[in-house]
């Protein structure tokens, strides 16, 4: 019984990692909480990425490759808007342009240029908390490593757990990933495994627009009591 967030995007999409379902899960297993509320939703079906396959690099002792690790679940009955269920802001989308105060006629890669210019960029995930038994959210702030710091973080990649004959990074770190973690400029805290699928956000002009999907982390701290080691890095798409 897997379980990890995702975001809401429209009245009927969820956006999350494909990795968190496997392709024999039968519809009727997979449930939806939303807005903090008990109330489960029922699905319609999970839509994967049509390029992601985890088993692609196995031949090149690769046994899991996450690009394109990315899914939307469609409900099956539309969501009313509340105070506590509201869609995030997608980039590329004329409604991120509008957020942003940018020009109708900006470009995505201008808008993506406007997001994540190329030095670390302050992005947050959501985390869950078990507190006095009731399920909290809370806020988590990183750096999204797009300067100079970048190569460092993704070279770390080489050091999570089934990837030690991966000689080259790239072969794992497509220019696709987002990469966080790390010591400098700050210690980022880490996602942990339920997290996976949640959205990694940049609050820009009092809106949160979602920049990537959590996908994959170099070492499960949250499995470890001990003090993370420096190399802890995460992993967007």
């Amino acid at each position: 019984h897997e379980s990890c967030m995702g975001a809401v995007v429209s009245e009927y999409f969820v956006l999350t990692a494909a990795h968190c379902f496997t392709v024999d899960d039968e519809k009727h297993s997979i449930k939806v909480s939303l807005g903090g509320k008990k109330q489960e939703w029922e699905i319609d079906q999970v839509l994967f990425h049509p390029n992601y396959d985890l088993n692609a690099k196995t031949a090149k002792d690769i046994p899991e490759f996450y690009d394109y690790d990315v899914a939307l679940i469609r409900l099956s009955k539309k969501l009313k808007y509340d105070q506590t269920i509201r869609p995030i802001c997608l980039p590329c989308t004329e409604g991120s342009n509008q957020a942003l105060r940018l020009p109708l006629t900006t470009t995505c890669q201008q808008q993506m240029q406007e997001l994540l210019p190329a030095k670390d960029v302050k992005a947050l995930f959501v985390s869950e908390l078990t507190k006095d038994h009731r399920k909290i959210l809370t806020r988590k702030e990183v750096y999204i490593k797009n300067g100079e710091r970048k190569a460092a973080c993704e070279r770390d990649a080489l050091q999570a757990q089934g990837y030690e004959k991966v000689k080259v990074v790239s072969e794992v770190v497509t220019p696709r990933f987002l990469c966080t973690g790390g010591v400098i400029p700050y210690a980022d805290p880490n996602t942990c495994k339920g997290d996976s699928g949640g959205p990694l956000i940049i609050h820009k002009k009092s809106r949160f627009i979602q920049v990537g999907v959590i996908s994959w982390g170099v070492v499960d701290i949250c499995k470890r009591q001990q003090h993370a080691p420096s190399y802890v890095r995460d992993f967007h798409i």
